[in-house]
């Protein structure tokens, strides 16, 4: 990981804004700006604070040996504090005679507060800084997020083997797991989705007790974990024969995901990328169907920028890796949504998911 970038590219907002220095306190924002593997586990203890001249990294004692090993040969200093994380971090600011920080928006609204009492001088809010930076994945990130997204296919086709009548989502989910762990990946992105029939209207369905019946729609979300980086993919069939009505909301929800990955191009805000999917939807009667946005980026964390929705004003950079999820989901029948994983190209979208998207009779 080309870390020194990372910080050159941060040091040159220096420019824009008015603070002497950045602070930050996302666990995923710090494990990008300083690349240390192996170490950060989500727990919100340390602040990564960045200057002109240096970077430090204020920690507590469960990390102090780890990250003092990650940091040699690196400019951060990693300073181990056994009090209040946040009240060394200002006092040794202030010695230092910084006058001046932002903290980012994204810190809890009591830590925003507790720091801008302690620190003896002016805080302000950066927004998304750290996160605008993760949006443009660099050639490892992509590589990374490859492995992970072969991960998850391997596991949908284990799934497609033990999917049918009579299994509980919640045993298939798990089997889905097990294969992705087995097989070497890190983890899981997000608890694998296993939703059958009416459950499959609940886009964010968690795997239930409920058995699988003769008729569902079975729709299944799962994403692997590879070096600190996501996938990110789902997909839809029926367990039995399909129904006229099965065969044809799947067939408008296939199409929407074409016109989608149609669409992808960089420079385009999200919310135009989102409207080529949702048209498809919309004209074929379904348009009341599907509430969500088309997709969103993936990397570190599962959902990040750049936001493929209605509300996506932001252009989509080359570079980014994002989902094409359109879906529709009919209270009561079930739902359909077909998810490829999408790396954005200087010629549009190149698809990183490989499983196929017929409609498939288990």
């Amino acid at each position: 990981m080309n870390t020194e970038r990372r910080l050159t590219l941060l040091r040159s907002r220096f420019d824009e804004e008015s603070p002497v220095a950045f602070v930050f306190s996302d666990p995923t924002n710090i494990a990008y700006l300083t690349g240390f593997e192996g170490v950060f586990d989500g727990e919100d203890a340390h602040a990564a604070v960045v200057t002109r001249e240096a970077a430090w990294l204020f920690t507590d004692s469960r990390y102090g040996e780890a990250l003092t090993n990650a940091a040699k040969g690196t400019e951060w200093h990693v300073r181990v504090v056994r009090e209040n994380l946040y009240i060394t971090m200002c006092g040794e600011l202030t010695g230092m005679g910084v006058d001046s920080i932002a903290l980012e928006s994204s810190a809890p609204h009591g830590r925003f507060r507790f720091v801008s009492r302690e620190f003896q001088g002016n805080v302000q809010a950066v927004d998304q800084m750290v996160e605008e930076m993760r949006q443009v994945k660099e050639s490892d990130e992509i590589e990374r997020i490859t492995r992970a997204q072969e991960f998850a296919e391997a596991a949908f086709e284990h799934a497609l083997t033990i999917l049918r009548a009579g299994v509980r989502e919640l045993d298939a989910a798990l089997e889905i797991e097990f294969h992705m762990r087995r097989a070497g990946s890190d983890g899981v992105a997000f608890s694998p989705i296993v939703a059958s029939g009416p459950n499959s209207s609940l886009p964010h369905a968690r795997a239930s007790h409920r058995v699988i019946e003769s008729g569902d729609f079975v729709t299944v979300d799962l994403g692997a974990r590879v070096g600190g980086y996501c996938s990110d993919m789902a997909r839809t069939v029926v367990v039995g024969q399909a129904s006229e009505r099965h065969r044809e909301i799947y067939e408008v929800v296939r199409a929407a995901n074409e016109a989608g990955l149609s669409a992808v191009r960089p420079g385009l805000q999200g919310s135009s990328i989102d409207r080529a999917a949702r048209a498809v939807i919309e004209d074929a009667g379904f348009g009341e169907y599907f509430g969500h946005g088309l997709g969103h980026g993936v990397g570190m964390d599962v959902h990040e920028l750049p936001s493929i929705s209605p509300r996506g004003t932001k252009s989509v950079r080359e570079g980014a890796v994002i989902t094409i999820e359109p879906g529709v989901y009919v209270p009561g029948f079930g739902g359909v949504r077909i998810e490829d994983l999408v790396c954005v190209g200087a010629d549009g979208a190149q698809v990183l998911s490989r499983s196929p998207k017929d409609l498939i009779e288990l």
